[in-house]
């Protein structure tokens, strides 16, 4: 089978565990497209399912099996098991219960498998909001957590049959392993892409090994889910640069200590506000993409705003609020809400 680049295929096994965009303009066919069985490969190729910028994946029984596919060994969706792609790429796929007794040797994807893993993913969010402990394997910088969005319910626009697909060694085709079969290897795209509008993204992903009643009422009590991940990204992504030992404002403990003692906590429902993390002496702040250091004084002004939204009455005095305004203006950002200050704070 056919030899990918590295870098592509780190790329699109990303994109098909956590159905995060891929790079460049969509195209024909779907994004990443991971067989169970070779056989398969003339029914989805004949379906429309392959195109230009597929990545089709299959396993590779030794043979050299067709050229249109990029070969692997192992697994992709087996707890425990390892993926290989014959040269030097190696994935490793956990289940999330066990994920704190296993040995991160590289590259791995954490799934819930079944609802005693989704269990001890609750177990881990609720005590980060309560004590501000992050599970140490979800923050490595290696670790990916599959299905992100339908594990808090978040809203992702990108997810789809468009984007990924996973065909078993029945030829029943679900966006993710553990999600609902949304058709077989025969189906078009467009039937697919259908019938994933109809079941829903976070059923796509999740429906085959989780209660749909469970993982609603979990994500319904705990509105903080979606933000606790963005906490979990930001924390991974200050690893890989070296940065440990970091508290997440609003999870377990902030810089102002008022803000605690008053219970503001209107940012923990909101995920697409930035996020203001800090350790002993140092502080940073992560809005989207962007990751920057700041000063202590600028993060709690940063934390009064996002947890109380904007109204932060004598909390942060009003020059505050304007060099706040000042660095973010510098780094291209506007302050993520308006601002409400006292006119005595004036």
């Amino acid at each position: 089978m056919d030899m990918t680049d590295r870098g592509r295929l780190k790329q699109h096994l990303i994109s098909w565990a956590t159905a995060s965009p891929l790079a460049g303009p969509p195209g024909a066919g779907v994004g990443t497209l991971v067989l169970a069985d070779a056989a398969h490969i003339p029914a989805v190729t004949a379906a429309g399912l392959v195109g230009p910028r597929t990545l089709l994946l299959a396993p590779d029984d030794g043979t050299g099996g067709p050229a249109s596919a990029v070969g692997y060994q192992g697994s992709l969706t087996e707890p425990g098991d390892e993926f290989s792609n014959g040269q030097d790429f190696f994935l490793q796929t956990h289940a999330y219960a066990a994920s704190p007794f296993m040995t991160v040797f590289g590259p791995t994807v954490v799934r819930v498998f079944d609802q005693n893993d989704f269990e001890a993913f609750l177990a881990d969010a609720d005590r980060a909001l309560t004590e501000g402990v992050f599970p140490e394997f979800l923050i490595t910088s290696s670790v990916l957590l599959a299905d992100p969005a339908a594990l808090s319910g978040a809203h992702d626009p990108v997810d789809g049959p468009a984007l990924r697909l996973y065909a078993d060694r029945d030829g029943q085709v679900s966006t993710s392993p553990t999600g609902a079969v949304l058709g077989t290897v025969d189906d078009s795209l467009d039937t697919l892409t259908e019938r994933f509008a109809r079941t829903g993204p976070g059923a796509a992903a999740l429906d085959a090994v989780l209660p749909a009643e469970t993982r609603a009422d979990a994500l319904r009590s705990r509105p903080f889910l979606a933000r606790y991940l963005e906490a979990v990204t930001a924390l991974r992504s200050l690893m890989a640069r070296g940065v440990t030992g970091l508290r997440v404002s609003g999870f377990g403990s902030r810089l102002t200590p008022e803000l605690a003692a008053a219970g503001a906590a209107a940012d923990l429902a909101d995920p697409t506000l930035p996020i203001v993390l800090y350790g002993d002496e140092d502080a940073y702040v992560v809005a989207g993409s962007r990751l920057f250091a700041v000063d202590r004084r600028a993060a709690r002004a940063l934390e009064c705003l996002l947890a109380t939204s904007g109204e932060v009455g004598d909390l942060v005095p009003a020059d505050e609020v304007d060099q706040l305004a000042e660095l973010f203006a510098r780094h291209a950002l506007s302050l993520p809400v308006p601002v409400r200050v006292p006119a005595a704070a004036r």
